[in-house]
Order: C-alpha cells, then structure tokens, then sequence
C-alpha cells in the first residue's frame, strides 16, 4: 500500500514539473513579465541600449594610410567639419601640384588661341611681307627692264631669263610672307577654341581628384557630437578595410533608448506612449520617455539580457523612445523599458 502511495505521489510530481515545462504562460522571455500579452497587466516590458541623438559613429579614413596626427581625445565635443585625425599625405600633394601645373599650361594654350599671336610677332610678319614685297617689285622691274633690251636685242636670252627667274621666287617668297602674316593676324577658329577648352577642362579634372585623394587624408568629423573612444595612435596604419575604427563618436545632445518590443507585444506599442528607463546599475532610479518611432521592419538585432531561460530566436520590433532627462546615461549602457500601454489594448 505505501509502495502504490509513493508511486502515485512520485507521478503526481512528474504531471506538475511538465506542466510548467510546456505551458507558454509560465515561460520566461528576457525580462518581460510572465504570461502571454493577453493575460499582463501595467504596459510592455523590453531590453534596450542607451544611444544618443542618432546611433554611434565608427570613423575610417576612404583610403589606407599611415597617422600622422591625432588632433582630438575622449569625451571632447567635436563640430561637423572638425579635422579629427590625419595620415601621411607626401605623394597626394606631389600629385596636386602636378595637376596644378598642368591646369597652367592648358589655360596659356587656350589664351593662346583665343588671342592669338603676340604683338611683336604679327609686327615681324608684317616687316617681312613688306620686305620681301619690296624685293619682288625690284625684281620685276629689272626683268621688264631686262625684256625691253632683249627686244632691242642688247642683251642676251640667259640674261632675260635670269632676270624671269629672279622675280618669280621673289613672287613666291612676297606670297608666302603675305599667308604667314594672315595666319598670325587670323582669329582663332572654333574647333581650335573648343579643343583647348576641352584639354583646360581636363586637366581641371584631374586637378580636382588630385585635391579629392589629397583630402581623404585628412578624417573630418561628419555632425556635431562627442568622441567617446579613440582607437588609434600616430604611427598605426588606418583603412577601410582595418579591424577596428579610428575613433567612435556620437551626437549626444539629447539621450534615447533604443528598445526592442517582442513580437507578441508589437501590436500594443504606439507613437506617443509614455515609457520608464531603469537600469541595474542605477538602482532606485527611473527615467522617463516617450516612444517617438518604431522602426518599420521586424529582426532579431537585440542586446541578451543573460537571464535564465531567456528564449534567443524571437523576433523584434524597434521603438526608439526620447528620454526627458537622461545625460549622466552612457551609451550603449543595457536597460530594461516598460512602456505605457493602453487601456483598451490590456483589456483585449
């Protein structure tokens, strides 16, 4: 008889320890009160992280290189546009100046065109033209000379041809100074224009990517905000590709919770509703919020609150709540959020 009662007993005592184990109420999902959202009471429970006016900022120089300088520390306020760190830059500037002079000589080329010739070269030409004019006329009037006493029969026929000879290359040369002289007086025509135009333009180009490679060594801040961890020292080399960034920086002018809503509380979480922050760390202190977004996609991005039993393949939903007053909050500090829900939304 007391061998049937143990055995009843023992049965009983299994049925009960199952019972826990395989009804959903009674399951422990992070630090959300137990029970299905149906059953609680006093609004939505979610893990977060402390993040400032916008999430953290890892910073990278574009291009691999080695620090020259570190021109800011940890926990310094920092402006958009402020020179944070910089890297050997030698052979960026070699190859700015090259592509300033290069700028240089395309723009006195297409000054040239569009001017044309220098003053003191278009006199020349013109001495020239009259020269050799001067030459050719002398010239013809010995050959007309020249034929009026070969008729007459008082010189010979080498003579009249040497004299035909003469004159016809001093033409040519009168006729070729005249061409020279037009050409350096001649306005530049269209295509020469828009061909040195174009080799100026290029060579501005290049210009620019030489100053664009140049800058990419020098790290800026892109917003406003804080340092609040610097990585590197002068002498590291730093990249796009390098494991760890050059510094972290956030713009913490004002503090928000970035909390992740549970899949089955996603539905009693709304724009407006008020929320309290606490954090282990700080017992007996609670921060007051509001949800100001939620996040249009679902995913599994949330921080583990360590607790036994926590289930890890849930998915969540986003809500970024604005704190009132919350500065001595650091970022990514873990906290725990229970959000206002409604009224209407507890009772259904």
């Amino acid at each position: 008889m007391k061998t049937h009662l143990l055995i009843m007993g023992a049965l009983a005592l299994v049925l009960g320890v199952g019972s826990r184990l395989v009804l959903p109420g009674s399951m422990t999902r992070g630090t959300a009160p137990e029970g299905p959202p149906s059953a609680r009471r006093g609004g939505v429970a979610a893990n977060g992280v402390i993040e400032g006016a916008r999430p953290e900022i890892a910073l990278r120089p574009e291009i691999t290189g080695t620090i020259t300088a570190v021109h800011v520390h940890e926990n310094q306020d920092v402006y958009r546009g402020m020179l944070l760190v910089e890297l050997r830059d030698g052979d960026q500037k070699y190859q700015e100046q090259l592509a300033q002079a290069d700028v240089a000589l395309a723009r006195a080329d297409l000054d040239k065109v569009r001017n044309g010739e220098r003053r003191e070269k278009r006199q020349a030409a013109a001495a020239t033209l009259s020269a050799r004019e001067a030459l050719y006329q002398q010239l013809k009037s010995d050959y007309e000379r020249s034929r009026t006493l070969f008729e007459r029969r008082a010189v010979s026929q080498e003579k009249l041809d040497g004299d035909y000879y003469a004159m016809a290359r001093a033409q040519a040369d009168w006729k070729q100074a005249q061409a020279e002289r037009d050409l350096v007086d001649a306005r530049a025509r269209p295509e020469d224009v828009a061909a040195a135009e174009a080799r100026l333009a290029a060579a501005e180009a290049r210009l620019e990517l030489a100053r664009v490679e140049l800058a990419k060594t020098r790290l800026l801040a892109p917003v406003d905000g804080r340092v609040l961890q610097v990585y590197a020292e002068p002498g590291e080399t730093a990249g796009q590709a390098t494991a760890r960034p050059v510094l972290l920086m956030a713009n913490l002018s004002k503090r928000r919770v970035r909390a992740f809503v549970e899949e089955l509380d996603v539905c009693r979480v709304r724009v407006g509703q008020s929320a309290a922050v606490t954090a282990d760390g700080l017992p007996g202190k609670e921060f007051a919020g509001k949800v100001a977004e939620l996040l249009p996609r679902m995913g599994k991005r949330v921080p583990q609150s360590d607790a036994s039993g926590e289930y890890k393949d849930l998915y969540y939903r986003e809500a970024l709540i604005d704190l009132d007053a919350a500065d001595e909050l650091p970022t990514n500090l873990r906290v725990q959020v229970r959000i206002a829900a409604d009224a209407e939304e507890d009772l259904r």
